[in-house]
């Protein structure tokens, strides 16, 4: 009897991997060939497979719609609850201690944390003379 073959890597499908494609890239090649550039080009400067680029051609509309529809990319976050500069220096002083403290490998637990949130707003509060605006100070549990 004829001994099998030993299998290597390149004859084992199942051990390539399924590459996925965002949706940055792939609205991306539809950009590209709206602008003239071939398939194949577009394929060998992104790292695509021939029938990768045939499927992202063929869906050209819907990731045209998905994009229009969905929210920015790089969106930002609104919040409809203005914080006061108290709260902002509090917090920039805050991390800065908390940095500290972690470069000298000093342990804090969440009432040190908590005691020295309050004592940086009131440091705050006397420098630059303002109150909070959503009225009495209190630090979050986390």
């Amino acid at each position: 009897m004829v001994p099998k073959r030993q299998r290597t890597s390149s004859d084992d499908s199942s051990s390539k991997k399924r590459k996925v494609i965002t949706m940055v890239v792939k609205y991306d090649v539809v950009k590209r060939l709206e602008k003239g550039e071939t398939n194949t080009e577009i394929g060998r400067a992104l790292g695509l497979s021939r029938t990768t680029m045939v499927t992202i051609v063929k869906d050209k509309e819907r990731i045209l719609k998905h994009v229009k529809d969905a929210a920015p990319m790089k969106s930002t976050v609104i919040n409809k609850k203005q914080r006061s500069q108290s709260i902002v220096e509090m917090e920039k002083f805050l991390m800065i201690w908390l940095e500290d403290q972690n470069q000298r490998r000093v342990p804090v637990s969440l009432s040190v944390i908590q005691e020295k949130a309050r004592a940086l707003h009131e440091a705050v509060v006397k420098k630059f003379g303002e109150g909070s605006a959503g009225g009495e100070f209190s630090v979050s549990r986390g």
